[in-house]
């Protein structure tokens, strides 16, 4: 999972430098973006009914064998010079496809090697790890390795999920996958286990709310990084290599708040931490906004950085701990389809935005949005959290 990540972080970071090298069109360029995160809305739900059907561990080891298959196809392509912006959505969206698969299983076996009460520890590790190697070391090597050779981070990508297809190909579940359907997966079944994992989400309440504020917070941010990359070129005027360091700027404020979550969710309980971080991200995002220094740029981002992390490990354990683990996959599916799915529309709304009122536009409007979900927050939040019981209790 931290091998693999290590590859995501430099090819996230290498496609988006490669978009704004052969366009400083922002609609263009955040397309690059809307085509990673696409395959959340089309392609999770469908991914949670597998991961009821499969064995989770065989299946994390195939996942990167595929994306070491497109990989390939694409560097090939490079070579041959065949290589537009067209052809980088499509690498985005086939890659990010096969990674919805892969992220729904990470989570999904969680449990087999965690107890409940060492889930939010569990939780922060590993997003931890996998968010050092994303974002921290992957989002500037990604930048350093296309200034070097603009096919040597897809390469180096394509070898980090050989290493981890080898590394989960040796591990054996420690829990036992749980129970699977025998029923044939028919296109009807597959829409009727579908359409019962969105139920089961829109029936808990606490599962119901956090999902929609994710889905907020998920469009607000991809919607500024969409075009992160022209506003780091021509608002704040600092280079390629600057631009992945800024991205480093952000991947260490995730990594403070994938440290400091199992502490802050044991002192002042999930809904206040919560919260705490919906009322930080909105402010960072207007200081983003108006000013033209890197440096405070980059400090106000890596506060959003802290409260994305903080989210994650909260929700993620939430999640784990109060879906039956049996309908893991496709409860998980339905929450990441409506919370990870309105990230495309992010970018593409961040695009146009910018296209249409300048590159700091989309920070002002991160910010009202984010600022008007605390709002409906502090109004409807008493007893939404108060207990991980309660929780269960109302997913009927």
């Amino acid at each position: 999972m931290v091998v693999s990540g290590l590859g995501d972080g430099i090819r996230t970071t290498a496609l988006a430098v490669f978009a704004a090298a052969l366009t400083r069109d922002p609609v263009q360029v955040a397309m690059v973006t809307l085509a990673g995160k696409l395959p959340w809305a089309c392609v999770g739900p469908f991914a949670g009914v597998l991961v009821d059907r499969v064995d989770r561990w065989r299946a994390l080891w195939i996942c990167d064998v595929v994306r070491v298959a497109v990989l390939v196809v694409f560097v090939a392509l490079m070579l041959a010079g065949q290589v537009g912006v067209v052809v980088l959505a499509i690498a985005a969206f086939s890659l990010s496809s096969v990674q919805t698969m892969s992220n729904n299983l990470s989570q999904a076996v969680v449990p087999d090697v965690a107890d409940k009460e060492t889930l939010d520890t569990a939780n922060s590790r590993i997003l931890g790890g996998q968010f050092v190697t994303v974002e921290f070391v992957g989002a500037p090597l990604g930048t350093a390795l296309f200034v070097l050779s603009e096919p040597t981070p897809f390469v180096v990508d394509a070898l980090s999920f050989v290493v981890s297809a080898v590394l989960v190909f040796s591990l054996r579940t420690v829990g036992g996958d749980p129970a699977r359907s025998c029923v044939p997966l028919t296109p009807a079944v597959l829409w009727s286990e579908m359409v019962f994992g969105v139920r089961w989400l829109w029936r808990h309440q606490t599962l119901r709310t956090l999902c929609l504020l994710g889905g907020v917070l998920n469009f607000a941010v991809v919607g500024v990084l969409g075009i992160a990359v022209l506003y780091a070129l021509e608002v704040l005027r600092i280079s390629q290599t600057g631009y992945g360091l800024l991205l480093a700027f952000i991947a260490v404020g995730g990594l403070v708040g994938l440290l400091v979550a199992p502490g802050l969710v044991a002192a002042v309980g999930r809904g206040r931490a919560l919260k705490a971080v919906l009322l930080m991200c909105p402010v960072a995002f207007l200081v983003g906004g108006v000013t033209t220094d890197a440096v405070v740029a980059a400090t106000a981002l890596a506060f959003v950085g802290v409260g994305i992390s903080v989210f994650n490990v909260v929700t993620a354990t939430i999640r784990q701990t109060v879906i039956p683990a049996a309908l893991f996959g496709r409860v998980n599916g339905a929450y990441r389809f409506v919370g990870n799915g309105l990230s495309p529309l992010g970018a593409l709304a961040g695009g146009l935005v910018a296209d249409g009122f300048g590159l700091r536009a989309p920070f002002f409007v991160g910010a009202f949005l984010l600022l008007t979900a605390v709002f409906v927050v502090s109004f409807g939040w008493p007893g939404l959290l108060s207990s991980v019981r309660e929780a269960r209790r109302d997913g009927g």
